[in-house]
């Protein structure tokens, strides 16, 4: 990859601090509203009492994610007088199911961090990509102003977790490609190993490795090759290995037989872990069984998902900043508060175009990391493609080819000279949609002119809600009239 010079470090440094800071307030500000579960924490905020309960217990997504979201609950130390039986005895809970008094900031530090960690690694990116922190700094509006990433970084989700670990391995191709050190490889590994921890999707940016390889390739350097390979996979193993060691030293007793939840996890249970349980010490056959575990639960999920339902949403709709999904709404103080993924139509349609200007003459000749970040994208949505044929499919699976499309754009506009003009003209315009969806995702009044001017749906068919809008008939419809 061409090098290009860094920006002072004072500068680099100014930029991180900002886009730390403004992420921070947008995270955190108001994190406990609304006080209900929201989409998938309904199954997140279970799985989290099992955790702490210390039960054993198996899901849709591999254990990374569900264990920092309650990481992060113990951390708070906001919820620890809850009941947790009670709260993890099934899958899924209702907002009328949870305990009075229950401070939902709790599991959602974690995400609302990461979510923070996650707008500083794509500045950083931006940095290494364009060379200038206010070239970065322009590019950060791309994350910062997009309402569809604020309200899963607000929320206890699984997206804050595998973007920064996603990003951090951007950034490490991005080092691989400047001098091809294998440290570079192992944190490659590392990174996108965590990423598919927390949903297996990420894998599918193993894509980018033969381009990663190419010099090694071209010059059928087969030692260089393999040592770079075994670098990538000791970075994965290592993730591997923390992560279900952490899984298993949780998971300390059996899944409770009196509960929905444990009956359903027991099906899954080996039953060789009985002497784990009552030993407290496990070798590396427990350890293989247990992943062979988690692995089955997660078939048997997939197997069992509907094809469709009435907030799905599909692959090529989301190049076009379709996919809104309405949370949660409610209109009880007389005012409509809700909380949905509005997509930022503006930094979606960008997006879109730095995949197309790979389409332009000599642009992947030119820039090994463009044709790597190509070739990320196009086995992303490949796979979003096979899956969109098995179950369904929600707009916030786009976000690794989307944040993917954003560096291409990057790259674009560094082809140019970083011209200040247009850019500005599309910063304002994602700033300005960014504004606009604002109180639409935050759970905040929906301004009355907003709804005088027909740009969001305030008329009756928003009814009150007292329980969590998940995956109910009326919660895929659009909020934003005019927006996709």
């Amino acid at each position: 990859m061409e090098m290009r010079p860094a920006p002072p470090l004072h500068h680099a440094a100014l930029l991180l601090a900002l886009v730390a800071l403004v992420a921070g307030w947008l995270c955190f500000n108001r994190l406990g509203e609304p006080q209900a579960p929201v989409w998938d924490e309904a199954y997140y905020l279970t799985s989290t009492a099992r955790y702490h309960q210390h039960r054993t217990q198996y899901s849709t997504h591999p254990p990374l994610g569900t264990m920092l979201i309650a990481a992060g609950d113990k951390a708070s130390g906001r919820n620890a007088g809850a009941d947790w039986q009670a709260i993890g005895a099934t899958k899924k809970i209702e907002a009328a199911a949870m305990p009075r008094g229950f401070d939902y900031a709790g599991p959602r530090l974690a995400p609302a961090l990461f979510g923070t960690l996650a707008a500083v690694l794509f500045a950083a990116l931006m940095l290494q990509l364009t060379g200038s922190a206010p070239a970065a700094l322009l590019l950060s509006l791309l994350v910062l102003g997009d309402t569809a990433l604020l309200v899963q970084f607000r929320s206890a989700q699984l997206d804050p977790f595998q973007l920064s670990f996603v990003l951090a391995a951007l950034l490490a191709a991005a080092a691989i490609l400047r001098g091809q050190r294998l440290g570079g490889y192992v944190l490659f590994g590392l990174f996108i190993a965590l990423a598919a921890l927390v949903r297996a999707n990420a894998l599918v940016l193993g894509a980018m490795v033969p381009v990663l390889l190419w010099p090694w390739l071209k010059a059928r350097d087969w030692r260089a090759v393999a040592a770079r390979c075994l670098a990538g996979a000791a970075g994965g193993l290592l993730a591997a290995v923390l992560v279900l060691g952490a899984w298993m030293n949780l998971s300390t007793y059996p899944p409770d037989p009196t509960t929905p939840a444990g009956q359903q996890d027991q099906t899954f249970d080996p039953p060789d872990r009985v002497h784990v349980y009552q030993t407290g010490d496990w070798s590396l056959s427990d350890a293989l069984n247990a992943a062979g575990s988690i692995r089955a639960y997660m078939a048997h999920d997939l197997a069992i998902t509907p094809p469709s339902d009435a907030n799905g949403s599909h692959p090529w709709q989301w190049l076009l900043g379709q996919g809104v999904i309405l949370y949660r709404a409610d209109r009880s103080e007389g005012r409509l508060r809700s909380i949905g993924l509005v997509p930022n139509l503006a930094a979606w349609l960008i997006s879109l175009g730095g995949v197309l200007t790979c389409l332009l003459p000599r642009r992947l000749r030119e820039s090994p990391l463009r044709t790597a970040l190509l070739a990320g994208w196009l086995a992303n949505m490949a796979a979003l493609q096979w899956l969109d044929s098995q179950r369904v499919l929600y707009s916030y699976h786009y976000f690794i080819p989307l944040l993917l499309g954003h560096a291409l754009a990057a790259l674009e506009w560094q082809h140019h000279g970083l011209p200040r003009r247009p850019a500005l003209v599309l910063g304002a315009l994602v700033v300005g949609f960014g504004l606009l969806a604002w109180p639409l995702a935050t759970f905040r009044p929906v301004p009355d002119w907003l709804c005088q001017a027909g740009l969001a749906r305030c008329d009756s068919s928003l009814q009150p809600r007292t329980a969590s809008a998940i995956r109910s008939g009326t919660a895929g419809s659009s909020i934003v009239g005019g927006m996709p």
